[in-house]
Formats: C-alpha cells, sequence, structure tokens
C-alpha cells in the first residue's frame, strides 16, 4: 500500500551524524595509509596544493649497517647528503613490489647525483646476512654508493625503526610471519626526517605517509575515472618533490 504524499516528510540531515560519518571516512583513510587522498579528491585537474616539506624529527645518534657488499656503512658519513630509507624484507619481494618500482625509478632519476642515496633495510637480518643481500642487490640491479642494501641486529633495526623515524608498525611475526611498515623515509642533508605536507582546506595540512603498497590497494579498490594507479602516481610525484626540495637545500646543522 503506498503512504499519502502528504504524509511523507523531507530528510533531514543530523549536522553531527554527517560531521561523525566524515570523520569516520577520514579515520579509516588515515589507517589505510593514503590518507592524504582526501585532498587530492578535492583539488582541480589533478594538482596538488604541495607546501614545504615538514620536519618530523633527526637522526640524533650515528646507525652502523653491513652493506651488501660485506662493507660497513653509517648514515653519520651522509651528513650532508639526502637519502630515502625503505624497509623491506628482501625473501619476500611481493610485499613491496609496487615499493620497489618507485625505487628503481628513483635510481634512474638521480642516477647521477652523487648526493642522494636509496638504503634498504632488512627487517629480518639474521635470515637476510650481508651475503644474502649481494644476491638482492644482482636482482635490483642496487649498485654502491647509491644504493645501498642493509642489515644491523634485529634489535638495533627494530628500535631505530620505532624510535628515531617513528615507524606507525614496528616489525613482528605473527603465526610466523612478520609484519612491519613499509613507508618510505626522506632524510635530508641535516639528517632530518622530512615528510611531504598537502593542504587539505584552507586551514588545515596533512602529511603523506608514503606507503605504496597501501596506495596500491586503495587505487585497486578505488579507482578514480578508472584509473588505478592515480593515488600511487600522486603519492610518487609528492615524493619526488620532497626528495627535489631537500636536494636543493644546502646543510644548515639546525
Amino acid at each position: 500500500m503506498r503512504t499519502p504524499a502528504e504524509k511523507l516528510e523531507p530528510a533531514v540531515r543530523d549536522p553531527r551524524k554527517l560531521r561523525m560519518t566524515a570523520l569516520i571516512l577520514t579515520t579509516l583513510m588515515v589507517i589505510s595509509g593514503v590518507g592524504v587522498y582526501i585532498a587530492y579528491l578535492k583539488l582541480s585537474e589533478r594538482q596538488a596544493d604541495v607546501e614545504t616539506p615538514s620536519f618530523k624529527g633527526r637522526i640524533e645518534k650515528n646507525f652502523k649497517v653491513w652493506r651488501q657488499d660485506e662493507s660497513e656503512g653509517d648514515f653519520a658519513s651522509m651528513e650532508g647528503e639526502v637519502f630515502v630509507i625503505a624497509p623491506v624484507l628482501f625473501s619476500e619481494p611481493e610485499r613491496w613490489a609496487h615499493t620497489r618500482g618507485v625505487l628503481e625509478r628513483l635510481s634512474q632519476r638521480y642516477a647521477d647525483r652523487k648526493d642522494f642515496h636509496i638504503v634498504c633495510l632488512t627487517i629480518d637480518p639474521e635470515n637476510e646476512p650481508p651475503k644474502k643481500l649481494a644476491e638482492y642487490a644482482k636482482d635490483l640491479g642496487a649498485t654502491l654508493p647509491q644504493w645501498w642494501l642493509a642489515a644491523a641486529r634485529e634489535e638495533s633495526v627494530h628500535k631505530f625503526l620505532k624510535n628515531t623515524l617513528k615507524m606507525e608498525t614496528i616489525p613482528y611475526r605473527k603465526d610466523g610471519k612478520w609484519d612491519y611498515d613499509g613507508t618510505l623515509v626522506v632524510i635530508d642533508r641535516d639528517r632530518h626526517i622530512r615528510k611531504g605536507t598537502v593542504k587539505m582546506s584552507a586551514r588545515s595540512r596533512s602529511d603523506a605517509k608514503f606507503d605504496f603498497e597501501a596506495a596500491a590497494k586503495w587505487g585497486e579498490k578505488h579507482p578514480t575515472d578508472g584509473d588505478k594507479e592515480r593515488v600511487s602516481r600522486d603519492l610518487e610525484n609528492l615524493l619526488v618533490n620532497v626528495i627535489d626540495h631537500v636536494l636543493a637545500q644546502p646543510v644548515t646543522k639546525q
């Protein structure tokens, strides 16, 4: 039986419920690792309003590693240079396949720069010692001095990721498998940790989380105009903007 028209009432939108819905959606996006995508959706012609990269701490203490040629390296020796740190599990390349593609493109883009480096830091050094890193380096085409494949004591690596880089997920084993945060981190000439900053609104800014695995998953489920790679591509462009910015800056030793 149809309801008489006079009985019908227009829906009333509760502002509080709308705000709560927006908050929930925003939280879900941030948890997924690509909350910055909210900003992209609001920008015309797919152009991000990129601000100066923000400061998110500094590598105060030296961190020593062993590299793919079994030589010792340390981050203090790279002061005055720019590098990107990528926590990875070399034995499971499928878990960082999209990140690998980004790193390969960075390696090519900055091939002529002696002041830029990539550091892939294994989160499982006990099973991925320098001798194995040499094999992985060959597969990646990663050569020193530009591209480091690095290992250190497991405890040291995990403390570094937690206390210095402030990773959201500290490596841990669950049912025999590693869980970890594979977000890329940019380090400037003064060993400051830098993040991409995007304008969310007239008064709001958001830091980008350079998690390319999460970005790829988001794009698969939520393609923009049929483009599944839109989120990953925009995030990579933002990463390049951050790197270009810090490469253009002198050493300040703030």
